[in-house]
């Protein structure tokens, strides 16, 4: 009897999508609010992401998670917006445009939309645009877990090549539900990209895909795979 084993693949309608961002980006869109951003992780941003390409839908990327083996595997998920992104999401490429959160009013008791009152719970750095206006090429990130008794694969992240040539990476995240983490510059997550790379403490493959909590016996590993 096979042992249990866990696949999260992107879907083929996915995939679909996932080539069709290998493209020029007219925007890049985020949902501000609480959590967006962490003092503890400076430079990433804890959200789902809307890609509006320069035609065509715009399309969502989030999170599937399934608890699983005494944890949790997650994988990106991509789906089209059957409408014109709302105004409420905040962008990446124009950093004036930072959307709106729900408060509540004291004058009224009520909640009401206004701009975040607060920086983290916005973008306030440079425009994206001249780094991801236009994406020649994705790699699919692919996480590979083994313990005792039991494996999974997981489609976890996307590593964005820009016209310049720099990279950047969404990853998928247990949590909060549905978010992703976007950073523009990978950072500490380089190692990632870079399995060969000398990993520094507490920023090992495993502890950056999640599973640091895991037993020892359970070893994690990544492969990136390059997308036509």
């Amino acid at each position: 009897m096979s042992a249990p084993h866990v696949a999260l693949h992107l879907l083929d309608h996915e995939r679909v999508l996932l080539a069709a961002l290998v493209a020029p980006w007219r925007d890049l869109l985020y949902a501000p609010g609480r959590g967006f951003t962490s003092p503890l992780d400076p430079g990433v941003y804890r959200t789902s992401v809307v890609v509006v390409p320069g035609a065509g839908p715009a399309i969502r990327v989030s999170s599937v998670v399934l608890p699983a083996f005494g944890g949790e595997v997650c994988r990106l998920r991509l789906e089209t917006l059957p409408h014109d992104p709302p105004p409420s999401l905040g962008s990446f490429f124009d950093p004036a445009r930072t959307g709106t959160v729900y408060a509540l009013a004291p004058e009224r008791g009520v909640a009401a939309a206004q701009a975040p009152a607060r920086a983290e719970w916005r973008y306030d750095g440079a425009s994206l645009a001249p780094r991801l206006g236009r994406i020649s090429g994705i790699r699919l990130l692919r996480e590979r877990g083994r313990g005792p008794g039991f494996s999974w694969e997981a489609d976890r992240g996307l590593v964005l090549t820009g016209g310049d040539g720099a990279e950047s990476l969404v990853l998928a995240v247990a949590e909060p539900p549905e978010a992703a983490l976007f950073l523009p510059s990978p950072g500490l997550y380089r190692t990632l990209l870079d399995p060969a790379a000398t990993a520094k403490p507490g920023v090992t493959v495993r502890d950056l895909l999640g599973h640091g909590d895991r037993d020892d016996s359970v070893e994690t590993t990544i492969e990136l795979l390059p997308m036509p």
